[in-house]
């Protein structure tokens, strides 16, 4: 939480005083070198979905628009708290079909 607040204020920093290409490099390579274990996971994280994601409006683009709708419709239940644990679904699916495991 700490990393991503910072992250946060690192960017406005950079938006605010116009860093330069190689000093936004340079400082960010040092925040990197000193991050301990934890910290280094979630840099990584943070920067492989950002740039996993550039590509996410082509990926959207390309469903049907009948999955687009469902994808939204889904999430806006969810946004309302109309959700069920994974383990309650799972229960009720094994026992509909008689699966084991």
């Amino acid at each position: 939480m700490v990393l991503v607040i910072s992250t946060i204020i690192i960017i406005f920093e950079l938006r605010t005083f116009g860093m330069e290409a190689k000093a936004i490099k340079v400082d960010l390579i040092d925040k990197i070198e000193h991050a301990d274990d934890s910290q280094l996971k979630e840099i990584y994280g943070l920067i492989t979905n950002y740039f996993n994601g550039q590509d996410s409006t082509e990926e959207w683009d390309s469903l049907p628009e009948l999955h687009q709708k469902l994808i939204l419709k889904g999430l806006e239940q969810a946004d309302a708290g109309l959700t069920k644990p994974v383990k309650e679904v799972t229960a009720r699916l094994k026992a509909k079909y008689g699966l084991n495991g």
